[in-house]
């Protein structure tokens, strides 16, 4: 019983210090906690949307001078059947390839995109920050070659991304370089290529490539060659020429295992590094010829008598750091 006053003592004083009459009001302690309360809850959904909020306004504003301009350039979009690639788009720079997409249609401010070539991902899309990258073209004198926009909306089967809408951009005239930029190859055997069908992943350097460039090209007439057209700290773009007899697999996601050679012009000495690749494209080129878009996935370390492969994220760096010497 004693100890029960001593608390209750206790409580009372605390009641008079915060200013109470004594008794407990709890209508009065609520609106306090209340009034801390909600202003912290708006100031962080501010802060936690902001982007969100600040891209609404900024959107708005844009269609209320060139709401003409951007249905007609939406309008392109749709009935060309633009390829646009979509990246995250962090700190300014284009991160990580999301996919491939084609514009569907265009509805409520909404893009709403057929989805391609769709890498795995974990990431949170919704409301990510993305640029998407288009052919160039140009629209009233200007050229446009990408936008950045908000994923409206996202839709995945664990890690495959299966459903893709866009909020219609602010404006559509950045012109912003890919975080790869590609070297053209100027001449035949500035970059060398030996390629192995991916299930020879564990054995390719006891083999025969399946595939490779060569010397002298004149001199192969129509035998199966490649050819090198350019390449990146991503991956290459390259073409099977007289494409026949015993290929490996050539389709959209089939894997190469590559070895690739470089000229470096400072040192007058090739420097090489071994890749597994994925093939993200695939096209017609002319003269039958078969060209493909492949992306650097894997990065071989020989060990010992064989190799190890560690998992690449977006570039091989070395090689990044390699191409941007000799470009300098």
């Amino acid at each position: 019983m004693v100890e029960f006053l001593a608390q209750s003592d206790y409580l009372r004083e605390v009641q008079r210090t915060f200013g109470s009459s004594g008794h407990l009001n709890v209508m009065e302690l609520l609106t306090q906690a209340l009034s801390l309360a909600i202003p912290l809850a708006v100031a962080y959904l501010l802060w936690r949307f902001r982007l969100l909020l600040l891209y609404g306004v900024g959107r708005v504003l844009s269609r209320m001078l060139w709401s003409a301009r951007h249905r007609a350039v939406e309008n392109y979009l749709v009935s060309r059947g633009v390829l646009i690639e979509v990246w995250l788009f962090e700190d300014g720079e284009p991160r990580r390839k999301v996919c491939d997409a084609r514009v569907n249609s265009v509805q409520g401010g909404r893009m709403v995109l057929q989805v391609l070539n769709a890498q795995p991902t974990i990431a949170r899309l919704k409301n990510a920050r993305v640029v998407c990258y288009t052919k160039p073209f140009a629209y009233s004198g200007k050229r446009i070659n990408a936008f950045v926009t908000l994923v409206s909306h996202a839709a995945k089967k664990g890690i495959v991304l299966k459903e893709l809408s866009i909020l219609t951009p602010i404006r559509y005239q950045f012109i912003i370089r890919r975080k790869h930029s590609r070297q053209k190859v100027a001449r035949e055997g500035a970059v060398r290529v030996k390629a192995w069908a991916g299930r020879k992943i564990n054995t390719f350097w006891m083999v025969r490539p399946d595939l490779q460039t060569v010397n002298n090209p004149a001199r192969y007439d129509d035998r199966t060659r490649l050819s090198v057209e350019n390449i990146s700290a991503g991956g290459l773009r390259m073409f099977v020429i007289n494409p026949k007899g015993d290929l490996p697999p050539l389709d959209k996601g089939s894997q190469l295992v590559l070895r690739v050679s470089i000229w470096n012009p400072k040192t007058r000495k090739y420097s090489f590094f071994t890749a597994l690749g994925t093939i993200r494209s695939r096209f017609s080129a002319r003269g039958g010829a078969v060209g493909l878009g492949i992306q650097f996935t894997s990065e071989g370390e020989k060990k010992g008598t064989r190799y190890a492969w560690h998992t690449v994220h977006g570039e091989i760096k070395t090689l990044a750091k390699f191409l941007a010497s000799i470009e300098g």
